[in-house]
């Protein structure tokens, strides 16, 4: 066609030379008119410009209506797969084919409940975002093979974010890095298996719990069930809690950390900060925001926000406001256990003078630490794995690429892997169950990197408070049982841990918390020229001086919930020689007071790539330093001999 017809059909409209040729590309592309090209202009005025006849057809404006065009093809051939009877109404059954709905349909559906009106029958959208990997039906057999993982996507043309993607010129960027003075660690093929110990597990267990911890409702006040009486673990009681288990756990807390600070700073009592002192004394409570109790949930803390509160033997359980305009230098969020110094001139207010630092956890002993620190290196990704615009998961083939030419001792893989933030999962616009993406998507990964990784590697996956493929949302979260990684697919040979967790690889204490408590807490920190000035590092090293891998209290309202009757399980056994937090914040690695810092990041951010990190643990320089560094107990683990890099994907 000529570019007089363009015009003609048009109707005298100004094109540019550009414009012409896109209009004529759309009309042999999709085998259209001018007269029909025309009346997809007309649509797109309509929609998108409230029907301004003024616009004029440029070259950005035809590229949307290109657009328009091929959603509308894709929506033909989507209905000719159904077939005729597509666009009926569909009965949900467990014999029949789920009907999709998206967001919008569902809303419309609550909305005709509410109001009473009538409204027309749903029907099957004709979404082109699809996944479109298998009709997923509501009768599943848990015990059947689902189907094949090499089953190909109906769609054979990757996404725009997928074609950017593998074109992409940062991947093998190093981000940020610890001692890349180092040499590489270069370990034998036939190198012997790491030694790995869960050290939360083991202590846990041999723990005598609480009556109000574990009663169950049926149990008369008091009396305890016999699994306590032996002194074995609780009974996991998700979305259960009693007001009186949470208030138990926040008084033991702060008198936990009382009575470490009385002994540390060889104090002979502490006092009650509540009541009226002329000359300094110290208190232990803990920090909350007064805007809480004024019902202002939204407005964050700030330096004249600040309340003491105390636990019931130190000031039963009052709470006093804190005065820091003359305080130098502090560092403080909601939840947070604080040993404060000053005086209370009136009994109204506390004058802060200033926050003494909290006693340390004490590292592992040399006879606790197995393999005596033999080296060895690593690898940390966390999810989610996929773009945000397809299930695709081409950042999860790029990490296995990256881990398989490393060949790491040992490789923790955090989730989410299929992830309820996904836009696509959000929408509406997944026709799958989230195990079916696992089994299809994600576990022929996994078996690539259980087969190309040698024998002595071990892989541990980690479960996420975002994560579908796992029963509980809560935080903590234990470990994907055997059953789950059997229906997903996952190879043998790959274990699990529980979220968070603490283990010991060859006598290296890694401690791991798969939760975004760095992106919580940096909405809820109130600092002055803090001890640690940057602040990413800063919000990680609050779990070491807490003991704990969540301290913030309360957590955001869009947070899982933290269990208080699992917060054994969220305390700090030992101090953690390398602390990873996954955080959808910028990724870092530091290394502070000999304690390694780590936000791998995650392994893709929207519509690109993410970062993963490399880990090694080399050997000491030679046996008389190895000795000399062991034997001191403040230096059991020197931060000197391990190197970090975060590499782009």
């Amino acid at each position: 066609m000529s570019a007089a017809d363009l015009l003609r059909a048009f109707g005298g409209a100004k094109l540019e030379p550009d414009a012409v040729a896109e209009c004529q590309s759309i009309c042999q592309t999709f085998d259209l008119s001018t007269s029909e090209l025309f009346i997809r202009w007309q649509t797109f005025l309509i929609n998108q410009h409230g029907g301004d006849v003024s616009i004029q057809p440029t070259r950005e404006r035809l590229l949307q209506v290109r657009g328009l065009v091929q959603q509308e093809q894709e929506r033909k051939l989507s209905s000719q797969r159904r077939g005729p009877h597509a666009s009926q109404t569909v009965k949900l059954s467990r014999n029949k084919e789920r009907t999709h709905y998206d967001k919008t349909s569902v809303e419309g559906l609550l909305q005709g409940m509410v109001s009473g009106s009538q409204r027309e029958p749903l029907t099957t959208p004709q979404s082109t975002k699809r996944v479109g990997l298998l009709k997923a039906h509501g009768s599943t057999n848990r015990n059947r093979v689902m189907f094949s993982p090499t089953t190909p996507s109906v769609f054979a043309e990757p996404s725009p974010s997928a074609i950017r993607f593998s074109t992409r010129t940062t991947m093998g960027r190093t981000e940020d890095s610890l001692h890349s003075e180092l040499p590489p660690l270069a370990l034998a093929a036939d190198r012997p298996p790491v030694a790995v110990r869960d050290l939360i597990g083991k202590l846990v267990e041999s723990e005598i719990v609480s009556s109000d911890e574990s009663e169950t409702d049926d149990k008369a006040d008091g009396e305890k069930p016999a699994a306590v009486a032996r002194g074995t673990t609780k009974r996991m009681r998700y979305m259960f809690e009693k007001v009186g288990t949470r208030t138990e756990v926040v008084n033991r807390r702060i008198e936990r950390m009382a009575i470490e600070t009385k002994t540390e700073y060889k104090i002979e009592a502490l006092a009650n900060p509540t009541y009226a002192h002329q000359v300094d004394v110290t208190a232990v409570g803990r920090i909350l925001n007064i805007n809480l109790e004024e019902g202002q949930t939204a407005t964050p803390i700030t330096s004249d926000s600040l309340v003491l509160e105390t636990s019931r033997r130190l000031g039963n359980g009052r709470r006093i406001p804190l005065d820091v305009r003359t305080t130098p230098s502090f560092s403080l969020f909601p939840g947070q256990t604080v040993a404060v110094e000053g005086k209370n001139l009136k009994g109204t207010e506390f004058l802060v003078s200033q926050f003494r630092p909290l006693p340390r956890l004490p590292h592992a002993s040399i006879a606790e630490r197995p393999g005596v620190m033999s080296p060895f290196n690593a690898a940390v990704a966390a999810g989610p794995y996929t773009l945000s615009d397809n299930f695709e998961y081409e950042p999860l083939g790029v990490l296995v690429d990256h881990i398989l030419a490393a060949s790491p001792s040992v490789v923790f893989l955090l989730g989410p892997f299929v992830s309820e933030s996904h836009p696509m999962i959000r929408d509406g616009l997944v026709d799958m169950l989230p195990e079916e993406i696992f089994y299809a998507k994600i576990s022929p990964h996994l078996l690539r990197l259980r087969e190309g990784l040698p024998p002595a590697s071990s892989i541990y996956m980690l479960p996420s408070t975002d994560e579908l493929c796992c029963p509980y949302a809560s935080f903590p979260q234990p470990q994907f049982s055997r059953e789950t990684l059997q229906q997903l697919g996952v190879p043998e040979g790959i274990e699990s841990l529980d979220n968070p967790a603490q283990v010991s690889v060859n006598g290296v204490v890694f401690g791991v918390s798969n939760m975004d408590v760095l992106f919580h807490l940096v909405k809820e920190e109130v600092s002055r020229l803090p001890a640690l000035s940057d602040r990413l590092p800063r919000l990680a090293w609050h779990l070491i001086e807490q003991h704990h891998f969540y301290p913030l209290a309360p957590p955001p309202a869009e947070c899982a919930g933290v269990l208080a009757s699992q917060d054994s399980r969220l305390r700090m056994q030992t101090m953690p020689d390398i602390l990873i937090t996954p955080s959808q914040l910028k990724p870092f690695v530091r290394a502070h007071d000999n304690v390694v810092l780590l936000n791998p990041g995650l392994s893709s951010k929207g519509l690109a790539g993410g970062t993963f990190a490399r880990l090694s643990v080399h050997p000491q320089a030679s046996p008389e330093s190895s000795s000399s560094v062991l034997g001191d107990p403040q230096k059991t683990f020197p931060a000197s001999i391990t190197s970090v890099d975060i590499v782009r994907l």
